[in-house]
């Protein structure tokens, strides 16, 4: 027994004897990390032609390592751990590099960039702070109660809805699932569409609002990027200081549908392409009656993705400065109406249906906001 003892104690000794190699890589239960860091605007927004510079990034270990770089179109392979590339044209690329000592693979990191040239101008409008009447009692129970809101800040507006062409030289494809150069983006998620804001504010050199991880999204309300507006700051600029049902005026039906016995709204043909003279379809932005502050479209064409939550509740009362909405939910608010909805979906309060923030909708687009100070 006292021999068999001895054996284990030896074992136990010779096991914690044996050390790694100074130039081997510390024992870690940590996984050996690879970062890509690059000079282009934001990590990912680049332009073609340009020559960045790209670091691989990982944890401190000695000796010296090889670096193989994969940029989609070219294979570099470095001793050190930045190289520079300049891509030749417009496009999405993967880039990888794996990180190798002694002909071992310690780690391998990714980084989707995306090649474009220069940003799709925005024309915008200044929309100034002031009060309004939220809600109404023409429609369902969630546009209630009806109550006076403060907008206490500034802020600038797309005059349109964003277009194909706009979204295009940003993301280098429309999803749209009715396509057409000056036709209004859609067919889009809440969550593309945050992301649209993001890259659009790193390649205009402003701040972007959005913190992007996973599914969670936080908003910089102090960045000077582009956004969604809230669904308070929605509804105000689309009534311009009109009460009524549309900034046009008051709807003669507001309950009416899409049927062939409901009638074309005098009220809404001058604004908004809608289901009774859109022939279901939409229709290039800017063509319809602007507010008064110069907006078109803020009823009808597409809906419009605004920033709030949908709690499945009427509006909270005390809730009556800068409104952003729950803190949570499941589901983001869309607003305005679109082609192929009745008059009913078609008002200025008019709280249109929610959709979960990674759902492609139909006929669902999006206008931007930004700081105007």
């Amino acid at each position: 027994m006292a021999a068999r003892l001895w054996w284990i104690v030896a074992i136990v000794v010779l096991l914690g004897s044996c050390k790694s190699s100074p130039n081997e890589p510390a024992p870690t239960d940590e996984a050996f990390t690879v970062r890509i860091v690059t000079t282009m605007p934001g990590n990912t927004e680049g332009s073609p032609g340009v020559l960045y510079s790209f670091r691989a990034e990982h944890p401190p270990i000695e000796g010296s390592f090889d670096y193989l770089w994969d940029f989609d179109t070219t294979r570099i392979v470095s001793r050190t751990p930045t190289v520079e590339f300049s891509y030749p044209a417009m496009g999405w690329y993967g880039i990888s590099v794996t990180v190798r000592k002694d002909g071992n693979t310690l780690g391998t990191g990714f980084l989707l960039v995306n090649i474009r040239t220069a940003p799709p101008e925005i024309p915008m409008v200044f929309i100034p702070p002031g009060t309004y009447l939220r809600g109404s009692t023409r429609g369902n129970f969630n546009e209630q109660p009806v109550m006076r809101v403060r907008i206490s800040t500034p802020f600038l507006m797309s005059v349109t809805e964003i277009t194909q062409t706009q979204w295009e030289q940003v993301m280098g494809t429309s999803p749209a699932y009715h396509p057409g150069p000056s036709l209004p983006v859609e067919s889009i998620s809440w969550m593309d569409a945050v992301d649209f804001c993001n890259r659009l504010s790193i390649r205009s050199g402003l701040q972007p609002c959005y913190r992007i991880r996973g599914d969670t999204v936080e908003c910089d309300w102090s960045a000077n990027g582009f956004r969604l507006p809230t669904e308070a700051e929605w509804e105000y600029a689309a009534r311009a200081g009109s009460t009524t049902d549309v900034y046009s005026g008051q709807i003669s039906n507001p309950y009416a549908g899409c049927l062939a016995s409901d009638t074309l709204d005098p009220a809404l043909d001058r604004i908004a392409w809608y289901c009774l003279n859109s022939n279901m379809l939409p229709h290039p932005v800017g063509q319809k009656e602007p507010n008064a502050w110069g907006l078109y479209d803020m009823i009808g064409n597409v809906a419009e993705f605004v920033w709030d939550w949908d709690s499945g509740l009427p509006y909270q009362s005390g809730d009556t400065l800068d409104p952003r909405g729950p803190s949570g939910g499941m589901l983001r608010r869309t607003r305005g109406g679109n082609y192929f909805t009745g008059a009913r979906d078609n008002r200025a309060a008019s709280r249109l249906a929610s959709f979960a923030p990674t759902r492609p909708v139909l006929g669902t687009g999006i206008r931007l906001v930004r700081r105007a100070q």
